[in-house]
């Protein structure tokens, strides 16, 4: 593959022979300024790389520092969630022990209700059964 360090170094030599000679007034040929030209393209070339690099690298450190910070956000989340999950278990728990209790209430009520009634009948029928026969 072609070695680019060859290349900045036949391109930097050139242009500083065209460059001194320029400073010393003589015409350059169109051959000699592509040589110029292709020396400020690498130039510019690397500073661009140079702010691409840079920049990547604040979006890598932005995009790192969001992430924590989600991932934070979503921790906390989570946490809330599982309190909140915990409480209504809770809530419920006390919830069910409550309709347990009112339901043993009803069906001692309903079990005394069934005792005087079958009382009353009982009597009823021995008084009726007395009173006729």
């Amino acid at each position: 593959m072609f070695d680019n360090s060859v290349f900045e170094k036949w391109l930097d030599t050139k242009s500083q022979e065209l460059i001194t000679k320029i400073g010393n007034g003589e015409p350059l040929s169109s051959e000699e300024m592509i040589i110029l030209v292709l020396k400020a393209q690498s130039n510019h070339f690397h500073h661009l790389d140079e702010d691409i690099r840079n920049d990547m690298k604040e979006l890598r450190e932005d995009f790192n520092k969001d992430t924590r910070e989600l991932k934070d956000g979503m921790k906390e989340l989570r946490e809330d969630f599982n309190k909140d999950t915990k409480e209504l278990k809770d809530d419920m728990k006390e919830i069910r022990k409550d309709m347990d209790k009112r339901f043993d209430d009803m069906l001692k009520r309903m079990d005394r209700f069934m005792i005087w009634s079958l009382g009353l009948v009982m009597t009823s029928t021995i008084f009726i059964i007395k009173f006729l026969g």
